[in-house]
C-alpha cells in the first residue's frame, strides 16, 4: 500500500499566509541572489541536479493517477533570483526565502552538460516515462537553455516536463517556451506565472479570494497528498492558483 511517507519524506505545509518578504534594498534583492548563498552548488559538486521527488515536501516521488501513473518524478532546483527574470511578480516573496535547506544548482554551461547525461541515465532507466519538475526554485536563464529542453525532448521520447516560468509569453525567452508547448504540447507542461489567461497560467491569489479562471491548487488546500496524487499541472492546460508560500 503506497502511503504519503514512502512518496515524500517530508508532509506539505499547508499555507499560512505570506512568508519572509525580501526589500528591494536587501542585497539577495539587488545582487539578485538567494538569502542562503551557502545553499549554492556548482554542479559537479553533487552527487545529481535532478533529485528524486521523494526529497520534495509537496511533489512526491511517482505518478499515483492519470495516464503517466507509475512514472517517477525528479526535480531540478536553481537559484531564486539569479536565475529568473528581474520582472517576476514574485521577486520579493520568492517561497525560496523559506527554503533554506534547499540545494540550490548554479546554472550554465557545466548545468547543461550534466542534465544531458543525467537525462539520458534516466532515458535507460525508464524508457515508459519519467517527470521532471522544472524548476522547485529559479527559472529557465536563455533561450539556449530553453532550446537544450527542446533537444531532449526530442532525443529522450520518455521524457515529459511540467513547471512555471515568470516570463511573459511576449517576451524573447517566454515566446520560445510557447514555441515548445505548440510542438510538445503532451510532454511540455511549463506554465506562465501571472499571466491573466485561462489556460496554461499559474496565479497567486490571497486566502478568501477567488480566481474563477484557475482551480485552485488541491495540493495546498489538503484536498489532495501531493503533486504525485494529483497530476493536474501535467494532465490539464486550466490555470493553477496558489496561496501564497
Amino acid at each position: 500500500m503506497t502511503t504519503a511517507s514512502t512518496l515524500r519524506r517530508f508532509g506539505t505545509a499547508i499555507p499560512k499566509g505570506r512568508g519572509i518578504v525580501v526589500s528591494a534594498l536587501h542585497p539577495a534583492s539587488r545582487s539578485a541572489r538567494t538569502l542562503f548563498p551557502t545553499r549554492v552548488f556548482d554542479p559537479h559538486e553533487v552527487d545529481r541536479v535532478l533529485k528524486d521527488g521523494h526529497q520534495s515536501r509537496k511533489i512526491g516521488k511517482t505518478v499515483m493517477k492519470g495516464h503517466r501513473k507509475g512514472w517517477p518524478i525528479y526535480t531540478l532546483t536553481l537559484e531564486e533570483r539569479a536565475s529568473c527574470p528581474r520582472a517576476c511578480a514574485a521577486w520579493a516573496i520568492c517561497y525560496g526565502n523559506n527554503m533554506q535547506a534547499a540545494e540550490r544548482i548554479v546554472h550554465g554551461d557545466a548545468l547543461v552538460h550534466r542534465l544531458e547525461r543525467e537525462l539520458a541515465d534516466l532515458q535507460a532507466a525508464h524508457p515508459g516515462g519519467f517527470l521532471i519538475r522544472l524548476h522547485i526554485l529559479g527559472d529557465f536563464w536563455s533561450i539556449g537553455y530553453v532550446g537544450a529542453w527542446r533537444e531532449w525532448l526530442d532525443r529522450f521520447p520518455a521524457l515529459a516536463v511540467f513547471g512555471f516560468t515568470a516570463h511573459p509569453p511576449g517576451s524573447a525567452i517566454g515566446g520560445a517556451i510557447m514555441c515548445v508547448l505548440r510542438d510538445y504540447a503532451e510532454r511540455w507542461h511549463v506554465r506562465f506565472s501571472g499571466a491573466p489567461n485561462e489556460f496554461m497560467a499559474a496565479r497567486v491569489v490571497e486566502p478568501g479570494t477567488v480566481d474563477p479562471d484557475a482551480i485552485l491548487c488541491p495540493a495546498q488546500t489538503g484536498a489532495t497528498d501531493c503533486c504525485a496524487t494529483c497530476a493536474l499541472c501535467w494532465q490539464s492546460d486550466r490555470s493553477i492558483a496558489f496561496r501564497p508560500h
